[in-house]
């Protein structure tokens, strides 16, 4: 039997000789190509890049020569990490349920199945792997997010909703060490200040109830004018004692004295205990200033206290309000996400053009098989008779 090898030549006159064949099968494969390519939903896509700035960053106080480098690493590492955190969350199940929830992805994605955990799961296993692709650079530690949907402003919205989100998450939700600094100042802040607040309402009703108002310089005064009254007191008995001496009883000298005595000793006995209605609210009674100095004395050490304490507390609760505001992570974005002016998919001229030359060298393919086959018919036939 003449055995004979294909060349390039016997591949070109196999091609020629079922050109039609290769010429039809191209086209219907083409025209399919583009048919889908046309049918095939425009997908999408709207991105950003940021940094996570201020996640507790790692600053070393002193500046040493040599210093610099180690610095830089650490400050490189924190970055890092404070990516990697933001990664996590935007990746965590509670972020995607709320995206899934603010923008009704159950309904975009059309899912009809009655049970409403099933429907989230899938909506969740869909937005993961086809929709949101979140990545993070280790050299630069910047975090990259990009959205694929089929409307450019849904893509845009749902981009700008992940960094509201994250955000959020850093203001109110992460921990850092200046907001428990902070937290923890704030409540101790808040409980001295109503003790202050309560001993200030005291001590003016203290004032109020007792007439004092500056009940050391109302002391001081009132002591005064009892002195004064009684050195009197005992300047009008002498003399009313050496006017009786010589004088009778109801000698017009010895009456004026023991008058004036007598008004005396009542002007004394009203600065002891007085029961005057009439008596100005400015003046103290005597017998009541061992009470009202004591009661006094508490409430102005109390007072004088939580003073003191407010005065330590709140200078160290501004500071780690600040260290708060150093230490809590924020976004700073580089690439702020935009409407896309090209879609990311379908690809038509490269699905078009993929699509011709597969279809091309499998044409060549099955005219090349048929060759094969119909130059070994012989074998062929003592393979059937065989079997």
């Amino acid at each position: 039997m003449e055995k004979r090898e294909f060349d390039v030549f016997e591949l070109i006159k196999i091609m020629l000789r079922h050109r039609w064949f290769i010429i039809i099968f191209v086209a219907i494969v083409s025209i399919g190509a583009v048919i889908y390519s046309l049918l095939t939903p425009q997908i999408w896509e709207s991105g950003a890049t940021f940094y996570i700035v201020g996640d507790e960053a790692t600053a070393l106080p002193i500046n040493l020569p040599g210093i610099g480098s180690l610095a830089s690493n650490l400050m490189n590492q924190d970055n890092l990490q404070g990516g990697l955190n933001a990664v996590s969350a935007m990746y965590s199940r509670r972020f995607s349920e709320d995206v899934i929830r603010k923008f009704d992805l159950i309904s975009y994605f059309k899912i009809n199945d009655p049970d409403t955990l099933l429907q989230m799961d899938v909506a969740l296993k869909k937005l993961k792997k086809g929709m949101v692709d979140i990545n993070l650079s280790e050299e630069t530690g910047l975090v990259s997010i990009s959205v694929e949907t089929k409307d450019k402003k849904l893509s845009m919205d749902m981009v700008n909703y992940y960094l509201a989100k994250l955000d959020e998450y850093n203001r109110e939700q992460k921990l850092t060490k200046g907001k428990r600094e902070r937290v923890f100042l704030e409540e101790r802040v808040a409980e001295t200040r109503a003790v202050l607040d309560s001993l200030i309402a005291a001590d003016k009703e203290f004032r109020l109830s007792s007439n004092a108002i500056d009940i050391e310089e109302q002391t001081a005064a009132l002591m005064k004018s009892y002195a004064d009254l009684v050195a009197q007191k005992l300047a009008a008995e002498t003399e009313l004692e050496m006017a009786r001496q010589s004088l009778s009883e109801n000698s017009p000298m010895v009456q004026e004295l023991r008058t004036k005595r007598n008004v005396l000793n009542s002007q004394i006995r009203e600065l002891e205990s007085s029961k005057d209605k009439v008596k100005p609210r400015y003046l103290i009674d005597i017998a009541s200033l061992p009470d009202l100095g004591s009661r006094y004395a508490q409430l102005k050490m109390e007072l004088m206290i939580q003073t003191a304490v407010f005065e330590f507390l709140y200078p160290q609760y501004e500071a780690a309000r600040l260290e708060e505001l150093k230490d809590m992570p924020s976004v700073d974005i580089l690439d702020s996400p935009r409407e896309a002016g090209l879609r990311a998919r379908p690809k038509r001229a490269v699905i078009c053009i993929i699509a011709f030359f597969l279809a091309f060298v499998v044409a060549v393919c099955i005219v090349l098989f048929k060759a094969i086959l119909e130059r070994n018919k012989d074998r062929l036939l003592e393979l059937r008779q065989t079997l």
